[in-house]
């Protein structure tokens, strides 16, 4: 797999309309195939998509993620969603088990997607994904144990 990154902080959102979409649709293999040429793309749902402010006002589905299933399934791509998240707090769960669903639901152009801050972050950092010690046993962030984990949202297979 090969990812093509965008302009614009790849996002989603301006992918098409910003002509990114368009410029990496010419990237072809040496062979002429697309295999394996992915668009990578990242979406928050923050107010202003800055991947910085704990509480989420979308889920990315109209403005973001339809127009860009469309692209990629009328031009025969897809796309992974390297970066995505929201702060630990219920707006936050309930957008991105939406924006999940949907990519779920356009699994043929939408590969999956990738928590941003699962490493070594903080865990005070305002979209930290990172899970806490207690003692005894680790426990995961609100948005992941409630969202963004395979093990609850059911609607992405985990790799054994």
């Amino acid at each position: 797999m090969i990812l093509l990154p965008g302009d614009d902080y790849t996002s989603a959102e301006t992918f098409v309309s910003g002509g990114s979409a368009e410029a990496l649709n010419m990237v072809q293999n040496p062979d002429g195939t697309i295999t394996n040429l992915i668009m990578d793309v990242h979406k928050y749902l923050d107010y202003d998509n800055s991947g910085t402010n704990a509480a989420c006002v979308t889920n990315n589905i109209e403005d973001s993620w339809y127009p860009l299933t469309t692209w990629l399934r009328a031009n025969g791509r897809q796309a992974l969603n390297t970066e995505t998240g929201g702060g630990n707090v219920d707006s936050c769960v309930g957008y991105i088990s939406q924006q999940i669903g949907y990519q779920a639901a356009n699994s043929d152009v939408i590969l999956g997607y990738l928590g941003w801050s699962a490493g070594s972050f903080a865990t005070d950092y305002v979209l930290s994904q990172v899970p806490t010690d207690n003692g005894t046993s680790w426990n995961d962030t609100l948005l992941v144990s409630m969202a963004m984990s395979p093990m609850t949202n059911m609607l992405v297979a985990s790799v054994v």
